[in-house]
């Protein structure tokens, strides 16, 4: 992993699913259809944790419950394909644009911590046209951990020489937000979860978008 040269202020480190790209909205979405085409009615519904993030390992465990092993599996094979042709049309979520002009303008550095693999998240930032805007980027992977594991933070510090008291996370889920907080960061919480879901931890401020944070940073 090679870190881009940037400006020299402050380290900001985003998730990229449901902060850079709303996919969590997307990926909620195709379920609701696919599971309403194939006819598979789950007891419980689509699983969403009150931060508004699907929950894969209750809906797999719902799946497989409900239509056993090998159908459950071609359910996920058919989504993760309906998922990245809908994810591919996605333009960057709301806000994203004017806060990366912001933190290019004011030299912030910026990089990326994902729980999703490498090859999804770069895609995707190249599609967009803003890689440039990272100096790294983080996912998991061999030997990294997913969130709520610290890893992809620890690498984002490690990269940019950088101690945690120094750097912002910006997050848009519960293990997202416990990830930063195990690797020493302060969080800023982008959602738009009702008022009563409380995350795990303290965060530093609480966002319906990106832009919102150009006042302050």
């Amino acid at each position: 992993m090679t870190e881009r040269s940037g400006g020299t202020g402050r380290l900001i480190v985003l998730d990229f699913d449901g902060v850079l790209l709303d996919t969590e909205r997307t990926s909620r979405a195709v379920w609701h259809r696919l599971l309403r085409d194939k006819a598979v009615e789950l007891p419980r519904g689509i699983s969403v944790r009150p931060d508004r993030t699907l929950d894969r390992d209750m809906l797999r465990r719902d799946l497989l419950d409900t239509v056993g092993r090998h159908r459950a599996q071609a359910l996920w094979d058919e989504f993760e394909r309906l998922n990245r042709a809908e994810a591919d049309l996605l333009d960057a979520g709301a806000g994203v644009r004017p806060f990366l002009a912001h933190c290019r303008e004011r030299g912030h550095r910026l990089a990326v911590a994902s729980g999703n693999c490498r090859d999804w998240v770069e895609s995707h930032l190249e599609r967009l046209g803003i890689r440039s805007a990272f100096r790294s980027v983080h996912c998991a992977g061999p030997g990294v951990r997913t969130k709520p594991a610290p890893d992809t933070y620890l690498g984002a510090l490690r990269a940019s020489l950088t101690a945690p008291h120094q750097a912002l996370a910006v997050e848009d889920s519960y293990t997202g937000l416990a990830a930063a907080r195990a690797a020493g960061l302060a969080a800023v919480w982008v959602t738009d979860a009702p008022d009563s879901a409380v995350p795990p931890g303290p965060v530093a401020r609480r966002v319906r978008t990106l832009d919102e944070l150009i006042g302050v940073l």
